[in-house]
């Protein structure tokens, strides 16, 4: 008799997530050439060109901005485009890396976020069965605590994810729960022993009360929205050079651009008005000229941008040594609130939902004052977010 093992919930995300951001390379080619009229053979030569530039851009990168239309990127902003592939050591290059876990443990953040003074969601609970030990926090390691915790928030409804973890991997919504059962959206429900040994497996999770949209976009998105702002943290202060909001669509629970539907909106810094309305394509991305079932996206000024702009600020000024950065800040009908802040920043979803190139001559002046060399001659090596 074959006896499956568990999938957790995160590894089936990761499966999901490589399914939507490989692709073969004789499709991209034959995808490419159907568009633009040109042949595999140009196509394969003008890439090679563009690979081997401090871009580094790999096939798929390529052919999702739409780079293989020549004819509608001058020379200048194909230029500006950055791989993702090359995220982690141009981050490394601008930060302390000792940094690292205090950005991306979602628990050690939330504290000093929270004694800064920042608006951050309260956390209910965590699930972990280590030795760590959590201040002021619920500890969950049973299936009869995590059964106790849930229920006692069936009104506010519980989120978790991963303490650790990234672009929305294994993220769960508590959408009902009883004596026996734990039901989360998208899987049926399933008994407290199985989601904890199966669901969550071996992973460490934050469980936070449920947060909403503001009234102001709410009709836009099918779950929460966070507006992801990059931060250059400098001598002069905060600069952000681009702003996007990233939208879930249909029954998806996170906004993660690799999510199938989802939409990623470029925000204007400077008055938090969207500007573009993009979705991730088989191959390349879409803009479309409005959100796809909702009249007014394109346009809308997003509520409360000026408090969002500062207590980015004042985030960013916390993980300061975190040279370059990001923030995902949720607006709520009670304002903005930071729901994490990451060490780095990926350059595929600006430039996704931007439809231009990340590496204006400020955001390059950034990085080389810290050391990055655009020149030097790098292998491409690619891994998950292009971590090395």
């Amino acid at each position: 008799m074959n006896v499956q093992t568990p999938i957790s919930a995160a590894d089936l995300d990761k499966s999901s997530y490589y399914a939507a951001r490989d692709n073969d390379h004789k499709d991209l080619l034959i995808y490419a050439a159907r568009e633009s009229g040109r042949s595999p053979l140009q196509i394969q030569r003008d890439f090679g060109q563009i690979s081997k530039s401090h871009s580094r851009l790999n096939m798929v990168e390529y052919i999702r901005n739409g780079l293989f239309r020549t004819d509608a990127h001058s020379d200048a902003d194909r230029a500006a485009y950055i791989s993702n592939d090359l995220h982690w050591p141009m981050a490394h290059a601008c930060n302390d890396q000792s940094w690292s876990g205090a950005a991306e443990d979602k628990v050690l953040a939330t504290m000093l976020m929270e004694a800064g003074g920042v608006p951050v969601p309260g956390i209910v609970g965590v699930i972990d069965r280590s030795a760590r030990s959590y201040p002021s926090i619920d500890k969950i390691t049973t299936a009869d605590a995590l059964r106790d915790l849930v229920l006692a928030h069936a009104d506010s409804g519980i989120f978790g994810k991963i303490l650790g973890g990234m672009v929305s991997f294994g993220v769960f919504h508590v959408t009902d729960a009883d004596q026996t059962h734990i039901t989360c959206a998208g899987h049926a429900p399933m008994r407290y022993e199985a989601f904890m040994s199966d669901f969550v497996g071996d992973n460490p999770y934050v469980l936070q009360r449920t947060l909403r949209n503001h009234e102001g976009f709410a009709a836009y998105a099918g779950a929460l929205a966070t507006v992801r702002m990059i931060n250059l943290v400098t001598d002069d202060g905060i600069h952000c050079p681009q702003a996007v909001i990233k939208l879930p669509q249909g029954d998806n629970i996170a906004d993660a651009f690799w999510r199938p539907g989802n939409l990623a909106c470029d925000v204007d810094v400077e008055t938090g008005v969207i500007r573009t309305v993009a979705e991730r394509g088989k191959f390349e991305v879409t803009f479309h000229e409005d959100h796809p079932q909702v009249a007014g996206l394109m346009g809308l000024t997003l509520p409360h941008w000026d408090t969002l702009r500062e207590i980015n600020a004042k985030a960013a000024s916390l993980f300061a040594p975190i040279a370059y950065q990001s923030t995902d800040i949720a607006i709520t009908p009670d304002g903005p609130m930071i729901v994490e802040l990451n060490y780095g920043g990926g350059f595929d979803l600006p430039q996704y939902a931007s439809g231009r190139g990340m590496l204006t001559p400020q955001v390059r002046a950034f990085f080389e004052s810290h050391g990055y060399d655009f020149g030097a001659e790098r292998k491409a090596k690619r891994g998950l977010f292009g971590r090395r």
